[in-house]
């Protein structure tokens, strides 16, 4: 009997969306606003993108992989990998 694939728990164009917040820290191209995740890309909360990022960051960092294929990728870590600690995995804020 072949193995069921469990399905990614992100919508189907979320991480497209986190994209470049999750890279930067700013959504440049107001794709959280579009997708109707935030009013203003200036305003982030980030207890959201640390939620999401621990949620969706391995879909997050599969999609990255493959939108820069043939071009050079991105430095690591990420702004998000930076600020969150790894994805899934919660980190110990500084007190």
């Amino acid at each position: 009997m072949p193995v069921r694939r469990r399905k990614a728990k992100a919508r189907p164009d979320e991480a497209k969306a986190w994209l470049m917040y999750m890279m930067s820290g700013f959504d440049f191209f107001s794709e959280l606003v579009e997708a109707g995740i935030v009013e203003d890309r200036r305003e982030v909360p980030r207890e959201l993108a640390e939620e999401t990022w621990h949620r969706i960051g391995h879909d997050l960092l599969d999609y990255m992989d493959e939108f820069h294929i043939g071009f050079r990728p991105p430095e690591r870590p990420i702004w998000a990998e930076r600020e969150f600690g790894p994805p899934g995995k919660r980190k110990r804020r500084a007190a």
